[in-house]
């Protein structure tokens, strides 16, 4: 049965990645605290993890070119907020760490309260809150 799962993305520095990803309030995972050739992150209640290799090392584990997110979506990772006001927060700490947000905070269908945002490499993250009440009634 598996364990976990990681998802890796490619960055062109791990340093700024990292100061980013800590900005916005991930949790750095203690075993990659400190190594200047990855990054390792947390995420939410399950410490979903999230990694950072450096382009060319990614290229090396996928045997394939890294995408331009400038050019195409390779794809979109999305956070579950307990409020609306935890959607809002984390709008303003991606605001005051450099992220591009590019969906400001927005109600979508009537039940989920969403903004999406591009990390400095350019990976695209929504962050959203689903009022589960008006989803059922649906």
């Amino acid at each position: 049965m598996t364990k976990q799962v990681w998802l890796n993305l490619p960055v062109a520095d791990v340093a700024t990645s990292r100061t980013f990803f800590r900005a916005i309030g991930f949790r750095e995972s203690p075993r990659h605290a400190g190594n200047p050739q990855l990054a390792g992150f947390l995420i939410g209640e399950h410490d979903f993890i999230v990694m950072l290799f450096p382009e060319s090392e990614f290229k090396n584990f996928t045997q394939l070119p890294v995408a331009d997110t400038k050019q195409a979506s390779e794809v979109l990772i999305n956070i579950d907020a307990e409020s609306p006001e935890e959607v809002d927060k984390m709008r303003d700490r991606v605001a005051e760490a450099g992220g591009h947000i590019y969906t400001p905070p927005t109600l979508v269908e009537g039940f989920m309260y969403l903004f999406c945002f591009a990390d400095p490499d350019g990976h695209r993250w929504c962050v959203m809150h689903m009022d589960e009440a008006k989803l059922a009634g649906r």
